[in-house]
């Protein structure tokens, strides 16, 4: 990605910078109106050809927008630097959620490490985001996950919600089985259900069922095997909220 983003124009005090400081607070002006400010509010005394210099080179590049005899901000400039900074923010925050280590197996299997819940949870909705991308009429379009507690809607509620809309938007069906069997654990089944996925319930008491969580998007399956220590953590997490439950009544 090439980021074309004009500000910042180097010293502060410098003519470009003023004269896009004050249009960001007061929008059209004159070239002779940005003129008498400059010298006003920031003791520059700045010529009226140097600011009109300093405002067409910011029109040349975008940032401004010039009428007949007036200059403002170039709204469209703005939406562009916006899309791109959001853009940069998100491949640099993704850079923290990659996996600690990948081994890949013959190619076709690959298997990733991760230092905590959430760092797993966004590169698996990168995933599921991809898988969204390429999808096309015809394809499979069955989504279906089984997980001892389905602790996600804890942690990104409507980052679920929006990856969801847009699965159904395409006519991809989504079921939830969790194995669990909490107030908590039907809590979240229920917002799933509102959000569109077919949810399930059966209860297990197994270590096997703790520890494993598997998703299936199309032809592609992702499995996931959680260290016991932090199956445990979730269990004790899930059914201290029955507790409180209990205590509060």
């Amino acid at each position: 990605m090439a980021l074309r983003y004009t500000l910042p124009l180097g010293s502060k005090d410098t003519i470009k910078n003023l004269v896009f400081t004050i249009l960001t607070k007061e929008s059209p002006l004159k070239l002779v109106e940005l003129t008498h400010l400059i010298r006003r509010r920031y003791g520059r005394q700045v010529t009226f050809q140097a600011v009109r210099k300093a405002a067409l080179e910011l029109v040349q590049e975008g940032v401004l927008k010039k009428t007949i005899k007036e200059f403002s901000i170039n709204k469209e400039w703005i939406f562009d630097a916006k899309k791109q900074l959001d853009a940069l923010y998100l491949e640099i925050s993704r850079e923290h959620q990659r996996p600690t280590r990948v081994d890949s197996i013959r190619g076709e299997v690959s298997v990733f490490s991760f230092d905590s819940l959430n760092q797993l949870m966004k590169f698996w909705q990168d995933i599921i985001d991809d898988w969204f991308e390429h999808f096309k009429s015809g394809d499979p379009n069955i989504n279906a996950y089984q997980g001892r507690h389905l602790w996600e809607a804890l942690l990104h509620p409507d980052r679920e919600k929006q990856m969801m809309g847009r699965l159904k938007r395409k006519g991809i069906i989504s079921y939830t089985l969790g194995t669990g069997n909490t107030p908590l654990d039907n809590y979240i089944g229920r917002f799933y259900a509102k959000i569109g996925l077919r949810v399930g319930f059966i209860p297990a008491k197994s270590l096997v069922d703790r520890t494993y969580y598997v998703g299936t998007y199309g032809d592609m399956i992702v499995e996931t095997k959680y260290p016991q220590e932090l199956a445990t953590r979730l269990e004790a997490f899930f059914k201290k909220c029955i507790q409180k439950k209990k205590s509060n009544n």
